[in-house]
């Protein structure tokens, strides 16, 4: 009966002994072109993944194509393509390029094209040349994947990128034999963290500029998503699916409660039968359009890139933030309003009052503009509105009416309605019933209008999300939400929100609260939401983003000016700080020159020992000849040293010219070996006396 501990004895060297054999024959299989070769696609497949989702799928499919085309070609030891064949794959691809962006000009265009060249170019490395090329246009390439995110995550993975892109560029530096992997990524950490001080360094003293780094007039801001400026219906509903952050939010002060958290965006008064526009001649809010009393909410809202022109605020924001990035103005209809595109993440503070009254006092004509329908539309809503306007004198009964209506009959709240013909309103009213937001909304202002009330649509985010890591709270574009406003009176306009005389859920809890889970992705999504521990660690993470983003993305001028007057910096100029910055540089560069200033020779490890022996030898007073090689240097040391030391130093020569001159050939192909070998010499030194 065997022993069980023989038994896993035998296993361990039975498994030791297959790894060895497999290695050995990897290595002989894979020569050192191969896997450096090997080693560039794969840095090129991973810059390439940085890309998914910014680009088309037949781009990221056919370059990635063409990378295991070359990777199988080395694979299987066959040469590459014909000239004439990757000329014809080139331009088919650019013609496809060309056929799809009607142009070569442009910045997705421009990275669309990096993408599938680089591909191309890997079929095409014959010199190290080449090789070059090829890095140096994936580095490139790995910066453009900023233009689509910039969050912690993308800078984490971009960095692990660039330490594979740098361990290839490494490799194909050496001509001889390759130090081991761990040795290379030694080097290339050394590397990164040389870099790192002056990366640091550069980030908070170079000079900062106004708006994005990079970009092209045309399209530097295209790509991004957020709530429009008109409304349609399904407009927000399709919005609301997304689970992208919008902007958020620091109370200062007060914090108001979910059902006043109306974020205030686009205010329209525009309709021509189905689609809500804002009025485009409305002018800058002046001191009598605007009552407020009570203790104001004020709020620092971070708000993320979208290309539009709306800021964001709760009812109703007193004054416009001053920033001397853009230039922002509160107009009469309450909209905060930009100058330029929200181009960039924009940090702003605002203060708002829950009572106001805005236009208390309205002329003929903006009341006659704010009661217009189309004609012709909507018949049995023109109808019912007449109906009630018998039955309902006050202006409050005929809201309450409608409002009743969508309470009371059996109307639904959802995220995929039906699809809506000519007479939108009657087709909502009386036989589908069932909508979103912005379907209640706008009938709820038709019906108002038709009543002779005047009445508009108001668009923005409802609520959020607060986040109890750091206090802030996410407004996502999931909470985008449509609301009316009514005029009254020597009151102004005053806020309806139909949507909670439906669904209630959405107003004090969220969007989510009013949607019954369906399919395998709803319940997942309402199991992680329910996790306490799966949501504790979101909001860490989100929260963590969020700082990353208030300490590195919006560090901007002001608050690089900030930093120099605490360090008592006031007074520096952009020229004075590009000097320091230069001459902190070349300190920091002729710091690490000077080791390199001695001018030595760079020794391999095992020269490094045979000249220790020589100075050992050289110390007893047989100092080795110029013109003496290893062996004839060691035959003149046979008549000075006894047998035990003669014999060392032979065996220490015949060692050092195995490894020098490679007699053995298996050394290539076994680096291990010539480890061995290295402290075999060691030990010999030691020995010698």
């Amino acid at each position: 009966m065997n022993h069980p501990v023989t038994n896993t004895q035998g296993n361990v060297n039975a498994i030791r002994h297959f790894s060895q054999r497999y290695l050995m024959q990897w290595r002989r299989h894979f020569s050192r072109e191969k896997s450096d070769t090997l080693l560039i696609v794969l840095s090129c497949l991973l810059v390439l993944a940085h890309h998914i989702g910014s680009v088309s799928n037949w781009i990221i499919l056919s370059a990635f194509a063409i990378m295991l085309w070359r990777a199988t070609l080395v694979f299987m030891g066959k040469p590459l393509p014909t000239r004439p064949l990757l000329i014809a794959v080139s331009v088919g691809l650019m013609a496809a390029i060309f056929w799809q962006y009607r142009s070569f000009l442009g910045r997705e265009t421009g990275v669309a094209m990096l993408t599938l060249l680089l591909a191309c170019k890997t079929l095409e490395m014959h010199a190290r040349r080449d090789i070059f090329v090829v890095l140096f246009l994936t580095i490139f390439l790995l910066a453009t994947s900023f233009f689509q995110s910039q969050s912690l995550t993308s800078a984490f993975t971009s960095i692990a990128t660039l330490a594979v892109l740098l361990l290839a560029l490494l490799s194909s530096q050496f001509s001889g034999t390759s130090p081991s992997l761990w040795r290379r990524l030694r080097m290339i950490l050394s590397m990164l963290a040389i870099a790192a001080p002056l990366t640091i360094l550069g980030f908070y003293l170079f000079p900062r500029i106004q708006g994005p780094l990079w970009g092209l007039p045309k399209d530097a801001n295209t790509g991004r998503s957020g709530l429009s400026s008109s409304m349609a219906p399904g407009s927000i509903s399709r919005l609301a699916m997304s689970d992208d952050l919008a902007f958020r939010v620091k109370f200062i002060d007060t914090i108001p409660s979910r059902d006043q958290q109306y974020w205030r965006a686009v205010t329209m008064s525009e309709f021509d039968g189905k689609t809500w526009s804002p009025d485009l001649s409305s002018p800058a809010m002046t001191s009598t359009e605007l009552e407020t009393t009570g203790i104001p909410i004020t709020q620092e809202i971070t708000l993320e890139p979208s290309d539009n022109h709306y800021l964001f605020g709760i009812d109703s924001i007193a004054a416009a933030p001053q920033m001397s990035s853009l230039n922002s103005q509160l107009q009469r209809d309450g909209n905060l309003y930009s100058s330029v595109p929200i181009a960039q993440r924009l940090r702003y503070r605002v203060a708002s009052y829950p009572n106001y009254r805005l236009e208390p006092q309205l002329p003929v004509s903006r009341l006659l503009q704010h009661m217009y329908l189309p004609p012709n539309r909507n018949p049995r809503t023109q109808q019912l509105a007449n109906d009630w306007k018998r039955v309902f004198p006050k202006t409050e009964d005929k809201i309450q009416a409608v409002l009743n209506l969508f309470r009371n009959e059996n109307f639904f709240y959802t995220l995929e309605p039906p699809l809506l013909g000519v007479h939108s309103v009657d087709e909502f009213l009386f036989s589908t019933r069932a909508g979103f937001c912005e379907h209640y909304a706008s009938s709820f202002v038709v019906l108002m209008r038709a009543m002779r009330i005047p009445a508009r649509v108001v668009t923005g985010y409802q609520g959020g999300t607060r986040n109890t890591q750091d206090g802030y709270y996410e407004i996502k574009q999931s909470d985008a939400h449509a609301w009316a406003e009514v005029w009254m009176a020597d009151r102004g306009w005053v806020r309806v929100d139909p949507t909670a005389a439906v669904a209630p859920n959405r107003i004090l809890k969220n969007l989510a609260a009013t949607q019954t889970p369906t399919g395998l992705a709803s319940v997942v999504s309402q199991y992680l939401s329910e996790n306490s521990f799966l949501k504790n660690l979101a909001m860490q993470w989100s929260a963590i983003n969020n700082r990353w983003n208030q300490w590195v993305l919006n560090y901007n001028q002001e608050k690089q000016t900030s930093l120099f007057q605490k360090l008592g910096l006031d007074h520096l100029d952009w020229e004075k700080t590009l000097l320091t910055l230069f001459g902190v540089g070349l300190i920091v560069l002729a710091t690490l020159s000077l080791p390199l200033l001695g001018n030595k020779a760079q020794l391999a490890a095992h020269d490094q020992l045979y000249s220790r022996l020589c100075r050992k030898m050289a110390r007893q007073g047989y100092a080795k000849q110029i013109h003496e090689g290893p062996l004839a240097y060691a035959q003149r040391l046979e008549t000075h040293l006894d047998a035990a030391q003669i014999a060392l130093v032979h065996d220490f020569i015949n060692r050092y010219i195995q490894i020098k001159y490679r007699k053995n050939d298996r050394l290539d192909s076994h680096p291990k070996s010539t480890t061995n070998i290295l402290r075999e010499l060691h030990s010999l030194l030691k020995k010698i006396k």
